[in-house]
């Protein structure tokens, strides 16, 4: 019984640093989708795109280029839209499971 509660106690203190892992390596992967959808013109919004880590589970992914949305969405004015946010964070979905589940199957 010891031996299970120390076992546990191991899995337990893991699961953070795996999903922090995770996710770190989700963002990138993220990153490098958004780099490959986004519209160039000039290359800045594809290049201004970023992840800035908040804490060991919280990661912010995007830009800081005030028309990012707009290429994102498009608007009522009739600017095209190019999503390339959006399916990157789509595609991040099941790559973050698998990461996850690969992390967390070598703890035990």
């Amino acid at each position: 019984m010891a031996h299970l509660a120390s076992r546990l106690m191991v899995i337990e203190q893991g699961v953070d640093e795996a999903v922090s892992v995770a996710l770190h390596d989700t963002a990138n992967f993220i990153l490098q989708l958004v780099r490959i959808y986004a519209p160039v013109k000039t290359g800045w919004l594809r290049d201004s795109y970023k992840k800035d880590t908040i804490s060991q589970l919280h990661i912010l992914v995007g830009s800081m280029v005030n028309y990012s949305i707009f290429q994102e969405y498009g608007t009522s004015r009739g600017i095209r839209f190019t999503p390339h946010l959006t399916p990157a964070f789509l595609q991040a979905e099941p790559y973050f499971k698998q990461q996850l589940a690969a992390r967390i199957e070598n703890l035990g």
